[in-house]
Order: structure tokens, then C-alpha cells, then sequence
């Protein structure tokens, strides 16, 4: 099985936006990360501000690194 990840463009629609895990990331980049729960497994991850040009409604949600690695695989890759 393979998967591709590669940086997203502002044409792009669907998927998940991924949110550092905080067991990977202990303490947020600046003050603009927020520390939330992933809403599929409940782990604590960071929040953290979009990208210019990009708004929520682009993607299909927001979960925890893992949660959206797996519904990717889960969807095709």
C-alpha cells in the first residue's frame, strides 16, 4: 500500500487538516497553536492557524495526525 503526501494546494478539496500530536510536539511552535482534542480518538494535539489562502471549508475537517493518516488510507490513499 502506498501513500503520497505532498504539500497542498489552494485548488485542492477534501481531507483532513492534521494536527501535531502533542505527544510529538510537547510545546507548541508560538502562541498562535492551541491545544485541542482530536475529535475521532481523543488524543491532545495542537490547533494551529491556516495557511494564508487556505479557509476551514476547504477541508472535511480537522483530526489528530494518526486519525487523518488512517481515514486517508482508509479512502484510497
Amino acid at each position: 500500500m502506498n501513500m503520497r503526501i505532498e504539500p497542498r494546494k489552494t485548488t485542492d478539496r477534501g481531507g483532513y487538516l492534521m494536527l501535531p500530536l502533542k505527544k510529538n510536539v510537547p510545546q507548541p511552535k508560538d502562541e498562535t497553536w492551541a491545544l485541542v482534542i482530536c475529535p475521532k480518538c481523543g488524543c491532545e494535539c495542537w490547533d494551529r492557524p491556516l495557511p494564508e489562502g487556505f479557509t476551514e471549508e476547504m477541508f472535511s475537517g480537522k483530526l489528530c495526525t494518526m486519525c487523518a493518516l488512517k481515514e486517508n488510507l482508509r479512502n484510497g490513499g
